[in-house]
């Protein structure tokens, strides 16, 4: 047992200086393309961040697309991770497969794939982040504005049923909540707000503007609750019903 233990606790402070690291690559990575009915190709790129915190990169020759333009609407902020369907854009018919983007961060520079179209790298049809796009309408050669990915973590929401949460009046309710987006438009930043829609009494966020957040009810019954985000172009948005006991 004790030999055990002194190998949780190195494999615990290995995983505390993980987290804790600054400075770290950041690697550009492909997701893979999808091939649409009038011949274009609707692309996807990720990024792998090693970094404890946020690190910015603007657009120049640490942050470049090529061939040019170089400055294709990639992200400029990235999150500690892996984040996958960060820059989705739609090229051509006559797109050769050539194209790279490079990312330097940490001392390290590296790039994508410049051979896309290889049969690997063909993403299975209607995957999450391309299903509702618009192939044919979107501007093309730039990563594409697309909606926030909004929900509340540990439950399923479906339409005109939200899911149900209980907790006792006069007791705080943990909302778990999760909103995020691929960072267009440049600058405006993504807002989050929780609101009560109905309900019996009043309800108190601590933080209504944060994802997380916790909640307390003024008086016993059924309330719907609605979660936000909004990125100045689109919203979106999911409910839950929260039964407070008396």
């Amino acid at each position: 047992m004790k030999a055990r233990g002194c190998v949780l606790a190195a494999v615990f402070a290995l995983v505390t200086v993980g987290h804790a690291q600054q400075n770290q690559p950041i690697y550009p990575a492909y997701d893979g393309f999808l091939k649409n009915p009038d011949g274009s190709y609707t692309l996807s790129f990720a990024y792998f961040s090693h970094n404890a915190d946020v690190v910015t990169i603007p657009p120049g020759p640490s942050n470049t697309f090529g061939p040019a333009p170089s400055d294709r609407l990639q992200p400029t902020t990235f999150k500690p991770g892996h984040w996958r369907f960060q820059c989705v854009m739609v090229v051509g018919p006559e797109f050769d497969g050539k194209m790279k983007w490079t990312l330097g961060y940490g001392g390290t520079t590296t790039g994508t794939s410049e051979r896309m179209l290889q049969s690997n790298w063909n993403l299975v049809e209607g995957a999450p982040a391309l299903s509702k796009l618009d192939y044919a309408k979107v501007p093309r050669g730039v990563c594409l504005n697309r909606p926030p990915t909004v929900r509340v973590l540990g439950v399923t929401a479906r339409p005109n049923n939200p899911p149900v949460l209980s907790v006792a009046l006069n007791e705080e309710l943990n909302l778990f909540g999760s909103a995020h987006d691929e960072g267009l438009p440049r600058g405006k930043g993504l807002l989050v707000e929780w609101k009560m829609l109905n309900g019996p009494g009043s309800v108190t966020f601590t933080i209504p503007g944060a994802a997380r957040t916790k909640a307390t009810f003024s008086a016993p019954g059924v309330y719907e609750l609605e979660l936000t985000a909004t990125d100045s172009e689109f919203t979106e948005r999911t409910r839950v019903n929260v039964r407070v006991g008396p």
